[in-house]
């Protein structure tokens, strides 16, 4: 096994641009009209910690800015990637503790309320996996991104895993492997959910949330990119607020 990535998160997250350092390895994606999303991130003892930059007035605890009437919602309120790792033709393995809490949500446990997410990205192919936790579970998450121009179509899932409780803290890893073109999803070391084709529609199961037509090839990716996240389909004024455990990126075996 070759470690391609590790953060432990020690010092924070260590983001390039601006008020950053040129040579840190993580990136922030623009919400809106918000350079560096909805969400500030800080080192604490139990791990990297992310939550939103509002504050619900009548508790104190973390809320997503309610965007102003008429202006679209990015569902990624807050997005942060790393280095792009390649494949070499061979397995890579991303993983890291997960724990989420839920604040003012009117149904916690849906990944459109509010959660906390591991990301994986291929770029390229506009393939999406991702581990989502949710107050009260722990989601597969499964997309990919249609083409502008028609020459690709794309779908969504959300794929429950697991019941959770607020407290609940998950090694979570996800394997793609190019060479068999499959994907993963490792929950505390056991297998809970898998793509066979990576890049194509689920054959049979959960139906998508999203779906555009035009054609899915099959995905054997080059290079893959690890990713956190806070999302939420409608903020109203609920939150989350994200802890994360060590992050690595392995190549060649399974987590």
């Amino acid at each position: 096994m070759t470690v391609l990535f590790h953060d432990d998160f020690t010092d924070g997250l260590r983001v390039r641009g601006p008020g950053g350092r040129p040579d840190a390895p993580w990136s922030l994606r623009p919400a809106g009209d918000l350079a560096g999303g909805d969400g500030t991130a800080r080192a604490t003892a139990a791990g990297l910690v992310v939550e939103p930059t509002g504050t619900d007035h009548r508790t104190g605890r973390p809320a997503f800015l309610v965007p102003p009437a008429g202006e679209p919602v990015d569902h990624l309120r807050w997005a942060a990637f790393g280095p792009a790792c390649a494949t070499g033709g061979a397995a890579l393995s991303f993983s890291a503790s997960l724990s989420a809490e839920v604040f003012g949500a009117t149904a916690a446990d849906e990944v459109a309320e509010g959660a906390g997410v591991l990301v994986v990205l291929d770029r390229e192919a506009g393939t999406i996996l991702d581990f989502a936790v949710t107050g009260g579970r722990v989601w597969a998450l499964y997309g990919r991104v249609p083409a502008s121009d028609g020459t690709r179509g794309g779908f969504s899932y959300s794929v429950p895993l697991t019941r959770r409780s607020a407290a609940d803290r998950h090694h979570c890893a996800l394997v793609v492997d190019p060479a068999t073109t499959t994907a993963r999803w490792l929950l505390d070391g056991a297998e809970v959910f898998a793509v066979e084709r990576l890049g194509q529609a689920l054959p049979d199961g959960p139906r998508p949330d999203a779906w555009t037509p035009g054609p899915l090839e099959a995905v054997r990716p080059a290079a893959l990119v690890p990713g956190l996240a806070l999302i939420t389909e409608a903020p109203h004024g609920q939150g989350v607020r994200l802890t994360v455990g060590p992050l690595a990126v392995s190549r060649g075996a399974a987590a």
